[in-house]
This record gives C-alpha cells, structure tokens and sequence, in this order.
C-alpha cells in the first residue's frame, strides 16, 4: 500500500477537478445497455451507462453537466465550502516527498465530510524569512500551495482542487522534514489538469482574502552549525 501522503500527491496529480481519473468503461453490447428504468434514482441512465447524476461531477444533476474547477456535486454544482485553515499544525499524519527537485510538504485537514489535503511545494533552497509574491510565481512552479478538497483515499480522488494564485508567503524554516510560514492576504483559484499540469478555471471558483499559518513536519529541522570560537 501506497503512503497516505504519495496518495495525497497522486491525488492531486493525476486529475481534474473532481480527481478522478477514470479508467474507460467496458465496452458494453447493444442488447446488454441497461436499460433506463434499471438506473435506481439518483442514478440515471447516460449512454450505456447507469451514473449518478448527484455525485458525478461530469454529469452533475443530468447527463453531460460538468462542473468547473473547484466546484463540488451535490445535485447541482457549488463552490466548495470554506475549507481551508487558517492555523495548520502537525497533525501525526503530515507526509514529505521529494518530486522533480521540489520538496512536496502535505498536511492533511480533517472535517466532518472527510479529508482536505493542503500541499506546500518548494524548494530546499527558497530564501527563508523573505516575502514571495505569489503572482509573480508561474503556475505549477515552486513554491506554491495547494489545496484539495475532500480526497479519497480509496478511489484516489479528491471533489476540488484549488491552487494560490495570489498572495504573500513568508517560509521561516524549511528543510525536507518540516516548513512553517505564513500566508497572507491569499487568492485560491479552482483549477483543472491537477497539481502537475493545472490550468485556472476561467468559469471556476475563487477563494479570497485567505490568510494561513502553517506547520508541517515529520521530524524538527537539523539546528544550524555553530561556528566554532576562535
């Protein structure tokens, strides 16, 4: 079994909006397409294939409804609900991994309705103590932050995927165990093609006026080298 945070990551990776990656149905014979009276409400009847239209954020509410990056399906599609924290502390489930020379820090949240993975990507060399415009960082390049919203483990799906787009971070201590900063006057973007390759949602959600603390870690940085005395 994967680690919970690897499947954080190929989460937000490896799809869309909704986190799905969904592998193509089974061809199914002619006589053998179910039929529409088959689909039991919620579900309903799309090609040859019994969906359910109250969850499926490709056919939200009706068959071929998809809804835009950050939105969630309930029936109809909505913005997702305020998720994100403003303090994130250690939680004993926080995960590190190392992808292309960026560090991937993942803290998961957790609420009533399931888990909220927040990722702050970055480099080991990022200036600490610096304010980093967050505008001028392109998208999909580090630093940045993340943020998921309902992942599930099981299917490896997450309901939205939103990055910041706008706003200042300050890193106060970094290494590949553990980061703390803050984040202040945020703009969080929902976004399709998921972490690797997002794209902004024109049409998609935005969440404003975010500010964050956050600590995540597995283990405390080494102190720094003290220089002997002379």
């Amino acid at each position: 079994m994967k680690s919970l945070g690897l499947l954080f990551v190929l989460v937000l990776s490896a799809c869309g909006d909704d986190g799905a990656t969904k592998l193509p149905d089974a061809p199914i014979p002619p006589d053998a397409a179910p039929d529409a009276s088959t689909c039991a409400a919620p579900k309903k009847q799309c090609g040859n294939t019994c969906l359910d239209v109250s969850t499926d954020e490709e056919n939200c509410g009706d068959c071929g409804v998809a809804c835009n990056g950050g939105e969630v399906c309930n029936a109809t599609c909505a913005c997702a609900p305020a998720f994100i924290p403003a303090t994130f502390t250690p939680s004993g489930f926080d995960q590190f991994q190392g992808a292309g020379g960026i560090q991937l820090a993942i803290g998961p949240v957790l609420d009533t309705g399931g888990i909220n993975p927040i990722i702050i990507g970055y480099a080991l060399d990022t200036p600490l103590s610096t304010d980093i415009d967050l505008s001028t960082v392109a998208l999909g390049d580090a630093p940045f932050i993340a943020a998921g919203y309902h992942a599930d483990i099981q299917a490896m799906t997450v309901e939205a995927s939103y990055v910041a787009t706008a706003g200042t971070l300050r890193i106060t201590n970094a290494c590949d165990t553990e980061i703390e900063g803050t984040l202040t006057n945020a703009t969080f973007r929902g976004v399709n093609g998921g972490l690797m390759n997002p794209s902004i949602d024109p049409n998609g959600c935005t969440v404003s006026n975010v500010t964050m603390t956050f600590h995540i870690a597995t283990a405390p940085c080494p102190a720094p080298a003290v220089a002997p005395k002379h």
